[in-house]
């Protein structure tokens, strides 16, 4: 008896889908990854950077203060008042300076600061260095007047002896004079360099310069010259002196600066400074000029 045998069904062929989901799955994971990993590299680029950056502006703030008080150290000045004001001004550069350090403090804004104190200090180089030449001038003055002291004696010796009008017409003759004068303000470049200006914002000197003419009346030797900066609401600008008061006119006033000049009866070159602790006034300025109580001569500038 033959048995008989069931047919055999064909095998069905196993599905890929699921192993082709798997790989999209993993391509697209692994774009992902890329992506965010370029994003992270450029991130830390991009930080890098800025760290570089302000690292940099960090390091040129701090070595241009510490310029500044090293450059502070070589300034010698006798003026008392100048040197509170530098010490004034040393000690606002070191407190600047411990805040960049520590990283306290925004380096633009301590940048502005900065040289805003580089400024001032270039002020006060320009004003010692204008003092110290007028000193070198009266050391050699005095040493000349002690050679002239017995001529001047013997012509004090004669004018006592004569009449009130001889006196008189004497001391109207004596009075010296300009033949030229120009005023004005100043700005301190950066380069020490001086620059006329008429801008009150930029104001930071006030310069005037003159020409004594020839007189062979008055008297030859140290003249003291007082220059009267008077402001547009009237006031005088201050002295860096405390003793800043003299005679003039028959009354006592204030004056806002004063130099020696030696005059030997001829027409003689020279120049003075007045220096601004704050900022000037817009307006017009005046500027006197006195010697032996006398006006010599005035001129006028404007600041806007």
């Amino acid at each position: 008896m033959t048995q008989s045998t069931a047919p055999i069904e064909p095998r069905k062929p196993r599905s890929n889908t699921a192993l082709l989901a798997l790989v999209v799955l993993l391509l697209i994971s692994n774009v992902v990854m890329l992506y965010l990993l370029m994003q992270s590299k450029r991130q830390e680029e991009t930080t890098q950077g800025e760290v570089v950056k302000v690292t940099s502006e960090k390091e040129n703030v701090t070595r241009m203060l510490e310029d500044m008080l090293a450059q502070y150290d070589t300034l010698e000045t006798e003026n008392e008042q100048l040197t509170v004001e530098m010490d004034a001004q040393k000690q606002q550069i070191e407190g600047l300076l411990e805040q960049v350090k520590s990283g306290k403090y925004s380096l633009a804004k301590a940048q502005k600061e900065a040289e805003t104190l580089r400024r001032i200090m270039k002020g006060y180089v320009a004003t010692i260095d204008s003092l110290n030449q007028a000193n070198l001038q009266l050391t050699a003055d005095k040493a000349n007047l002690t050679q002239e002291l017995g001529e001047v004696q013997g012509q004090k010796a004669a004018l006592e002896q004569t009449s009130a009008e001889q006196q008189s017409l004497i001391a109207k003759g004596s009075v010296l004079s300009t033949t030229a004068i120009t005023a004005g303000a100043v700005q301190l470049r950066n380069n020490g360099k001086q620059v006329d200006t008429d801008r009150a914002k930029k104001a930071q000197m006030v310069k005037c310069c003159f020409t004594l003419g020839e007189n062979r009346v008055t008297r030859s030797g140290d003249k003291t010259i007082y220059m009267r900066v008077i402001s547009p609401d009237g006031k005088v600008l201050p002295a860096s002196e405390s003793d800043n008061r003299f005679q003039f006119d028959g009354v006592e006033g204030e004056f806002s600066v004063k130099r020696e000049v030696n005059y030997q009866n001829v027409p003689v070159d020279a120049c003075m400074f007045w220096t601004a602790s704050g900022d000037m006034a817009t307006g017009q300025y005046i500027v006197e000029l006195y010697e032996a109580g006398s006006k010599v001569s005035q001129s006028k500038f404007d600041l806007k």
